[in-house]
């Protein structure tokens, strides 16, 4: 095992400092490390095995000195030349010379199983199974990306300015076939509670020549990575090139946390003038490392085809190992993507329980989606509007003033029977889409509906 790749491993991780790719309970190569280092071979073998067979290399030299050893496994020299030769083709050079140690211990019969244990997790099987076929020079396969029309500088926030506080906020969100944007969703921010309410406020109130499908305009993903700095100056702009420079470097150096940073500053820097195509290999470079955050980023990228070829397959199997490794904003993906499936029950109960995981962990976002859902479901079984309301009444700070909000409590207001207070609801979306200067038809027709004593369902979230 490198123990001195391992140590720079984690000094780098620390360094850069991103709460959302370190947590040690997953199979990363942090964990991974850390439990090999404290003498836990099965966990650590457990963890290096799952980031062998997404194609890490670091993760294949470090299970096959495993084998060799025969540390939290039986010891296998076959299946310690199988991964030694796997790192090695992947540009782990210490892979080759334990593959070149190993070789001429194996009789044919190994070589040849080692071959096919090869063959299972070569480049051309990952690509099949797994990688993404990236586009160039665009960032989506089938239909023209947004273009921001307006974009009104951010408010400073007061109690940031008091304290002295600088950060930076990556965001993603959704803009309308009206060319407005739509639910923000915070990924990153640092530090955390100065700058996100100043974030949504901002996004919300840009407006966007909407992406569009064969000339329609269609909803359609964007990110945006904003940097908060106290008074701006020339040298703050050389200051961000600068670190964006030292963040390639550790990025090429193979540091996850770096790369993931990197693929969200290409994401979201506009003068960095590169496109999601080339945001997305560095977000799989720290997938493969079992970030579960860059799962997130390369899963939507396939089901979306943003950055690469649409493969809706590959996609889920990113967003689910994302998911199941508790990344709040992939389970509500992987929610939105079955819910598709609307006729499928399995489907549906399964975005439920996605959706109930993420809501657990905190994540509003997630409340929000599973509030909508509850207020307005077709499906009278599903449909839950006690809980709705209960769900919507802690996400004032994040959503109070989007109309989305006051849409699910109009809803379900008016699917318990509370018709008064529906329209009451209603008109405070309708008041705040107004300002926002959203299209109006629907939460009109769903104000009709209030007044004259009817519920209404559907998906309050469609555009």
């Amino acid at each position: 095992m490198r123990r001195g790749a391992i140590g720079n491993f984690l000094i780098c991780l620390v360094g850069v400092g991103l709460a959302c790719v370190v947590t040690p309970a997953r199979a990363d190569l942090y964990a991974a490390s850390a439990a090999y280092k404290k003498g836990d071979f099965p966990a650590a073998f457990k963890q290096f095995q799952e980031l062998a067979e997404l194609g890490q290399p670091t993760a294949q030299y470090d299970l096959a000195v495993m084998y060799a050893k025969g540390q939290g496994v039986a010891a296998s020299q076959t299946f310690a030349h199988a991964w030694a030769s796997l790192a090695s083709t992947g540009g782990e050079t210490q892979g080759a010379e334990l593959r070149a140690e190993l070789e001429p211990n194996l009789t044919p019969t190994s070589l040849q199983i080692s071959a096919e244990l090869q063959a299972k997790f070569n480049q051309s099987a990952l690509d099949a199974r797994l990688m993404p076929r990236f586009l160039k020079n665009r960032e989506f396969e089938t239909r023209e990306a947004p273009r921001r029309l307006k974009n009104p500088a951010p408010e400073y926030p007061e109690e940031a300015r008091r304290h002295g506080v600088q950060g930076e906020v990556y965001v993603e969100f959704i803009v309308a076939p009206d060319g407005r944007a739509r639910l923000p969703r915070i990924l990153h921010a640092v530090p955390s509670g100065y700058f996100e309410n100043a974030v949504r406020e901002n996004i919300m109130r840009s407006e966007f020549l909407p992406g569009r499908i064969n000339g329609e305009p269609v909803a359609t993903p964007v990110s945006t990575f904003y940097n908060f700095k106290m008074n701006y100056t020339a040298g703050d702009y050389v200051g961000l090139e600068r670190r964006v420079e030292e963040t390639l470097k550790k990025a090429n150096d193979g540091d996850p946390s770096a790369q993931m940073l990197y693929g969200m500053m290409i994401a979201g820097l506009p003068q960095l003038k590169q496109s999601y195509d080339q945001a997305l290999p560095w977000f799989l470079k720290a997938a493969q490392a079992g970030a579960p955050y860059a799962q997130y980023q390369v899963g939507t990228g396939l089901l979306m085809g943003r950055g690469c070829r649409c493969e809706a397959g590959k996609g889920e199997i990113w967003l689910e190992k994302a998911a199941q490794n508790d990344q709040p904003d992939a389970q509500v993906s992987l929610a939105e993507y079955l819910m598709r499936e609307k006729s499928n029950p399995e489907a549906v109960t399964s975005a439920l329980i996605w959706l109930d995981r993420a809501v657990k962990q905190g994540s509003n976002s997630a409340k929000l989606r599973l509030a909508a859902i509850l207020a307005a479901s077709p499906s009278e079984a599903i449909r839950n509007p006690a809980r709705a309301l209960a769900l919507s009444e802690g996400l004032d700070r994040d959503y109070g003033r989007d109309p989305s909000l006051w849409e699910i409590r109009a809803a379900a207001d008016a699917s318990r029977g509370d018709f008064k207070s529906a329209v009451k609801a209603q008109a405070e979306a309708i008041s705040g889409a107004t300002r926002l200067n959203w299209d109006l038809a629907s939460l009109n027709a769903r104000q009709s509906a209030y007044r004259s004593n009817q519920a209404w369902t559907g998906d309050l979230l469609a555009y």
